[in-house]
């Protein structure tokens, strides 16, 4: 390896961004439901079956985790029109609004972190990570659901 101190650097700035989440840090939620939340964010609606795959859990386990959600009022559950064996999850007003709140104070966060990086310094990160961005992309290819363990590890 080229430089196993940036990977090692690497890895140690995607933990320390991992741990700015605010609703985890404050035992708002659990890991899994904090991941459940972003991915309704970010994909819209999602099925029982979907999560449990993701999550790598039992259907009978996600839906206990999306009803922990309902109760909090951030999910709602419906069944499928067309199929009502097919429970959907969707995020709710409440929900949308948690999401961007832990959001904002992670972007801050972040700000925060690198508001005493002179100007130069900043637009020479942003150029990198923009490169390296695009080559993580590349090699993806198509993006699908990304698993809980690939999110948090």
């Amino acid at each position: 390896m080229e430089s196993d101190q940036l990977v090692e650097d690497l890895f140690d700035l995607w933990r320390w961004l991992r741990n700015m989440s605010y609703s985890i840090r404050e035992n708002e939620v659990t890991p899994q439901q904090s991941w459940l939340l972003h991915q309704l964010r970010r994909r819209g609606k999602l099925t029982i079956s979907e999560v449990a795959t993701a999550l790598g859990v039992s259907q009978s386990s996600a839906t206990t985790a999306c009803k922990r959600l309902e109760l909090a009022g951030w999910v709602t559950r419906s069944r499928r029109a067309n199929d009502e064996r097919v429970v959907e999850v969707s995020l709710t007003e409440a929900g949308n609004a948690k999401v961007e709140s832990w959001r904002r104070r992670r972007r801050q966060a972040v700000a925060d972190l690198l508001a005493p990086l002179r100007a130069e310094d900043r637009d020479e990160l942003q150029r990198l990570v923009e490169r390296v961005l695009v080559l993580a992309e590349t090699s993806s290819g198509a993006q699908t659901l990304e698993p809980f363990d690939a999110a948090v590890s």
